[in-house]
This record gives C-alpha cells, structure tokens and sequence, in this order.
C-alpha cells in the first residue's frame, strides 16, 4: 500500500508517531508531489512510511499546515479537542456537529465509505 492510497484515504503511519491524516481536500497525489509538498524527499518520504526513520518536527508541521490536520492526531493518533474548538457553534448546524461527531468514531473503512455516499449525493446535486 503506497502513497496513492495514502492521500486518497487517510495518511496511517503508526511506527513514526504520525498515525492519522485526513486531507483536507482531495488530491491524487503521487509520492513525489506528496513528498514536495511536505519538503521532505521521495525516500525520506518512503522511509517514513515503511517506519525506518522518523519524520522531522519540520514535516510534521508541514502535514499540518498543509493538510489541516490536528498535531495531537499526527504525533500521537488521537484528538481530545471538541468540535466546538475548531468551529464556532455558529458556524455548524446541530446536523453538521452529529455527522461530524459520528464520522470521527468510524473506523477509516468506513470513514471512506460514507464520504463515497456523500460524494454520490453531491453528483446528483451538482
């Protein structure tokens, strides 16, 4: 399994530390775009995943800022945050916070599945 699936789905890199990464947008990026976009190389990048080296606080911001993606989700596979502090509760409909909620305790086949469905539903609106 390799980068293509890697951004394509969600970003599982248990042995370095950064365990989960859900873009933000959905990009098919090959490993040297990815690798680019992170400032790492393409075998910096290859050893991060196969978990023979450990990404630099550098690259693990970069996947941050990047991606959007929580740094206690990266660096340690969890997120204890609420969604109330990302968004302001005038932001997002008490439906929106439910999915959100719910989407968060899905396990990653799952996640991906149920934004197939949203995407479809999205096709037949657009």
């Amino acid at each position: 399994m390799w980068l293509k699936a890697l951004i394509h789905r969600d970003f599982l890199v248990h042995r370095v530390g950064i365990i989960y990464l859900t873009p933000k947008f959905h990009n098919n990026l090959n490993q040297v775009e990815f690798a680019r976009m992170i400032g790492v190389s393409q075998e910096s990048l290859s050893d991060i995943e196969a978990g023979k080296s450990k990404p630099a606080i550098d690259t693990v911001i970069s996947i941050h800022e990047r991606f959007g993606c929580s740094l206690e989700r990266l660096l340690k596979g969890t997120d204890t945050y609420k969604t109330e502090a990302i968004f302001s509760s005038s932001e997002l409909s008490p439906n929106e916070v439910e999915l959100i909620n719910a989407f968060r305790k899905l396990d990653t086949k799952n996640q991906m599945e149920a934004l197939e469905i949203v995407r479809l539903k999205l096709r037949n609106i657009i």
